[in-house]
């Protein structure tokens, strides 16, 4: 008995330290899509990437770019995937030694920017982002699917536990007598 009480308490603990790692790690990520975790670090490296080579970009931005590159190159992969073009490299040479993260970003916004991007191209990233397993930092909004050409917002994150108050007019006052 007292065996199968250690063999437990055990367990739990060891439950505890692993289930507190994948805490730690949410609570880094400025996303998660479909398992991939986009670090918030990664995110202002990004940002601040971009920012000096004067493409002021918002950190909510740089997030969105980050969810839609991995279902955009999804959606790319039956043509061949993405081939860069002039705007892709000019962005590219006015960073100085970007990271994975921002030549990520720079593809997402690139591709997206692009007037003519095959029809069934956009008809599997849409299908990617509706299907897509996406958790958003609250501190970077709600993800929230929309019309095109990105398909989806960082939309104001509302707590579910918070509700709306009903706005009541005042009721209406008699004018005061002379």
């Amino acid at each position: 008995m007292r065996r199968l009480a250690v063999t437990a308490a055990l367990g739990l603990t060891a439950s505890t330290l692993l289930g507190g790692c994948g805490f730690e790690t949410r609570q880094q990520a400025a996303a998660i899509v479909n398992g991939h975790v986009i670090h918030e670090a990664d995110v202002q490296e990004t940002a601040k990437q971009l920012k000096a080579a004067k493409f002021d970009t918002a950190e909510s931005i740089v997030v969105t770019g980050l969810i839609a590159a991995p279902l955009l190159d999804e959606a790319l992969a039956s043509t061949g995937g993405f081939q860069p073009d002039a705007s892709y490299a000019s962005a590219l040479a006015a960073i100085s030694n970007p990271t994975e993260t921002t030549k990520a970003f720079v593809f997402a916004a690139t591709v997206l920017q692009q007037e003519q991007v095959p029809p069934a191209v956009e008809a599997k990233y849409q299908a990617a982002v509706k299907s897509a397993d996406v958790s958003v930092n609250p501190k970077f909004g709600s993800f929230v699917t929309t019309a095109g050409p990105v398909f989806f917002a960082l939309g104001p994150a509302t707590p579910s536990w918070i509700k709306p108050s009903q706005a009541t007019s005042p009721a209406p006052t008699a004018p005061a007598a002379p």
